[in-house]
């Protein structure tokens, strides 16, 4: 994983914080994700997985730092975080598939609908 971010690169952090109260989960990390790059995040219950690709997908949002993605700078602009997740895919924890559709129509209704 590549920490020197350059223009084309589609995700970028810089220095992102994010606290719950007192605790803090997210105490400055940076990354940068290159394009055709696949990344897994791993580690412990807790460690904050699952907020920090919360931040990346403008689910969640962050104290301090930067976040880009696609060229999109996220913080309190709603539409950078809607474009963002045009590009951005995730799979919840708890998530819940509709029965009534195939694997492949789960997978593709999202997107369907996003762009």
């Amino acid at each position: 994983m590549n920490t020197k971010p350059n223009a084309s690169d589609p995700i970028v952090l810089e220095n992102v914080c994010k606290s719950f109260g007192q605790t803090e989960v997210l105490r400055n990390v940076s990354l940068t994700v290159a394009r055709g790059e696949v990344v897994v995040v791993c580690g412990p219950s807790g460690s904050g997985k699952s907020t920090l690709i919360r931040v990346i997908n403008g689910l969640e949002n962050f104290d301090s730092g930067r976040v880009s993605v696609f060229g999109n700078e996220l913080g309190d602009d709603a539409a950078a975080a809607h474009e963002a997740r045009k590009m951005v895919g995730m799979v919840f924890q708890s998530f819940n598939l509709f029965g009534h559709l195939t694997v492949l129509e789960n997978l593709t209704l999202a997107p369907v609908h996003v762009a």
